[in-house]
């Protein structure tokens, strides 16, 4: 994922979401500009930081430090402060979108269509296509493997056509603002379902598949309903500043595997990626790791983490940037087969690697949990489109094209696991 984080001018108009089709937000960001930068520096990105003492600053992703581009939203009164001081800095940077909510606007979401994957859908709409998939196949194990603090149910399907297949577990949603991931983890279970090619209906007879499409439901209706920007789920966690209660914990920080060791403020509780005062604090992820753990050992032999953005296939591990699991060089191969074959429907180049390394150090998330506590041998995380013109707001009419692309990274991966033997 590349940075990206928000300067507030102001705070966003509150509106009261008008009854529509059209999902509205009540939090507005009309007229902030995402402007892109590069931070050549350490002196630079110490003055980014301070930034945060000049005017009120959001944090959406972690400082990865100095040599990386960052997209940086800043609202509509300090267009003008910003850009001075970039200049004063010499900081190269360019407005790369120059409304925000037109952006937003353009995944807004149509609560009264049915399933398909040319527009971002609600939580509820996402279950009900669950619900009636389940109901079509006897094929299909559907359970309510918990529930949200907020308690709202949190769902797993189980694709098994033949006893004695090895799994592969696929994951969405942990972070709720990044909704391409639920997006396209529904996607590649409709193809394992639905498709008629005979390579995905191959995969689907000769492996079992695990699909957790919504780790956060809270989050998630919290973005489609108040603030399209929120990334944690929606326990308020006992902090509070000058706004008020604090709530939420970063899940994929969460996990207890190398906890607390590392992360861009992971011990702020009002930050964006606030890994908890403790382990495994959320029942969200109790649900998952419990879930997971209800499986006789050897069964899951790949977890697959789908997040936004950057186009990355992060491998384990993320708590260090110098230390790498025993397999890692099968797991580069595996992964390398996924970006090979992801690249070829439109060209989109995925870059993999230890996530510590290629990405940023951060301690407690859930692939280095699966891998280095469960034992499952490749694990990895999806970062999705895109690079960071559109980030974390990947416009609706590019869904399908990233279901397109990742199956086809998925069919390459799946088979070159089979190849390098983590099935047996």
């Amino acid at each position: 994922m590349r940075l990206l984080f928000l300067l507030l001018a102001i705070l966003p108009l509150a509106l009261a979401a008008p009854k529509s089709a059209v999902a509205r937000y009540a939090v507005r960001y009309d007229n902030f500009r995402i402007y892109s930068l590069f931070i050549d520096n350490g002196g630079q990105m110490e003055e980014l930081k301070k930034i945060s003492q000049e005017i009120s600053v959001h944090f959406l992703n972690e400082l990865a430090g100095p040599g990386n581009s960052y997209n940086v939203i800043v609202g509509p009164l300090l267009h003008k402060y910003v850009e001075s001081k970039l200049e004063y800095l010499e900081i190269v940077y360019k407005v790369i979108v120059d409304d925000l909510q037109k952006l937003l606007d353009k995944s807004a979401v149509d609560k009264d269509t049915e399933m398909e994957w040319e527009s971002y859908h609600t939580l509820d709409t996402i279950y009900d296509w669950v619900d009636k998939e389940c109901a079509a196949h006897d094929y299909l194990e559907c359970k309510v493997i918990g529930q949200s603090y907020e308690g709202r149910d949190i769902k797993s399907i189980r694709l098994s056509k033949r006893e004695g297949n090895k799994a592969i577990l696929l994951e969405g949603n942990i972070h709720a603002m990044e909704w391409i991931s639920s997006a396209t983890v529904t996607f590649l279970l409709n193809q394992l379902i639905n498709s008629e090619d005979p390579e995905m209906q191959r995969l689907s007879e000769e492996y079992d598949w695990i699909v957790v499409p919504m780790v956060n439901p809270d989050g998630f209706v919290y973005t489609h309903e108040v603030e399209r920007l929120w990334r944690k789920n929606r326990r308020p966690n006992g902090a509070s500043n000058s706004s008020g209660l604090c709530y939420g914990i970063d899940m994929n920080r969460n996990f207890d595997y190398h906890w607390g060791g590392a992360g861009w403020n992971i011990d702020e509780p009002c930050d964006h990626w606030f890994g908890g005062d403790e382990p495994n604090t959320e029942s969200e992820i109790l649900a998952l790791q419990s879930f997971v753990s209800s499986f006789d050992d050897g069964y899951i032999r790949s977890y697959m983490a789908f997040h936004a953005y950057g186009q990355y296939v992060l491998l384990p591990y993320g708590h260090s940037n110098t230390e790498f699991p025993p397999n890692y060089e099968q797991m580069k191969r595996i992964a390398a087969a996924f970006s090979d074959a992801a690249s070829e429907p439109y060209g989109s180049a995925f870059t993999y690697g230890a996530s510590g390394l290629l990405n940023y150090v951060v301690s407690g998330a859930a692939k280095d949990w699966a891998y280095g506590v469960k034992k499952i041998p490749f694990t990895c995380t999806v970062e999705l489109r895109d690079k960071g013109t559109f980030g974390f707001f990947l416009p609706s009419n590019q869904i399908t094209e990233v279901g397109v692309e990742v199956t086809a990274g998925l069919k390459a991966l799946v088979n070159k696991a089979a190849e390098e033997g983590i099935f047996d």
